[in-house]
């Protein structure tokens, strides 16, 4: 099976698959789908997604489809009051399963309001999540690790999520990089070539225009005790390449209370 599409065969699954604009091909933290925003255009709220799911994913880059058939959550589950067979997982020990057969489980929720300008671009992050994501199926292992482009998943996994908003101030268009680097207060670094996807990359904006976007991140170290993650803003460039804006220094995100 092509990477390609395992990794919109794992988007499909979690619901993330309607809407995100990265312009590059998608990655596993995608598959956040259906606990995450979309990257949608201005004036749009970021919208969860945790729907209900479909069978068939079409990859646009290339023509390909591919076919996943749907897990079905043990009868235990379906009787849990927790157990979330379709939209937001809105609560701590909330869960579903993904099409592949994972449980995916939401481990904290934190509201921000921090805000960060890089170039005349603000990003203004919304929401930070962790997420509990427990394999069931030996497919759910081989298509987390392959599309990670890992293979140190052997059972449970936390990913961190990041929901934000960008904003271009300028009078002319833009793209960005987005998010290019979380490091959490664990010591655990991450960048978009390693085991990190974030939603912004690739993104154009239009002059005065703003967009939604998220990261997600496979976290390794004391997932639960995060208190705050730093992170790294992409550089700022007009739409034939030229550099406006550099990657930013490190902006420390802190987790509030509820």
């Amino acid at each position: 099976m092509k990477k390609t599409s395992i990794i919109w065969g794992l988007l499909l699954s979690v619901g993330l698959l309607s809407g995100c604009s990265a312009s590059r091909t998608p990655s596993y933290h995608k598959m956040a789908a259906q606990f995450e925003s979309q990257s949608t255009k201005s004036k749009q709220a970021p919208k969860d997604t945790t729907k209900a799911k479909t069978s068939t994913s079409h990859d646009n880059s290339n023509g390909t489809a591919t076919t996943l058939k749907d897990f079905k959550a043990p009868k235990k589950a379906q009787h849990d009051r927790l157990y979330v067979k379709s939209g937001q997982l809105t609560k701590a020990h909330q869960y579903t399963y993904d099409q592949a057969g994972t449980k995916v489980s939401l481990t904290k929720i934190k509201p921000t309001t921090q805000s960060f300008t890089n170039g005349h671009v603000t990003f203004k992050f919304t929401q930070i999540r962790i997420l509990k994501n427990q394999p069931t199926t030996k497919n759910a292992l081989k298509m987390a690790n392959q599309a990670l482009n890992t293979d140190q998943i052997t059972g449970t996994y936390y990913t961190l999520q990041l929901r934000y908003t960008v904003a271009n101030h300028r009078d002319q268009s833009v793209n960005i990089d987005g998010i290019t680097a979380v490091k959490t207060d664990q010591g655990q670094t991450l960048t978009q070539a390693t085991q990190m996807y974030d939603a912004g990359a690739g993104l154009r904006l239009t002059a005065k225009a703003s967009k939604t976007a998220f990261t997600m991140a496979l976290i390794t170290s004391n997932p639960t005790t995060v208190k705050q993650v730093q992170v790294e803003l992409g550089g700022i460039f007009t739409p034939s390449g030229k550099t406006l804006t550099k990657a930013s220094d490190m902006h420390t995100l802190r987790l509030q209370n509820n």
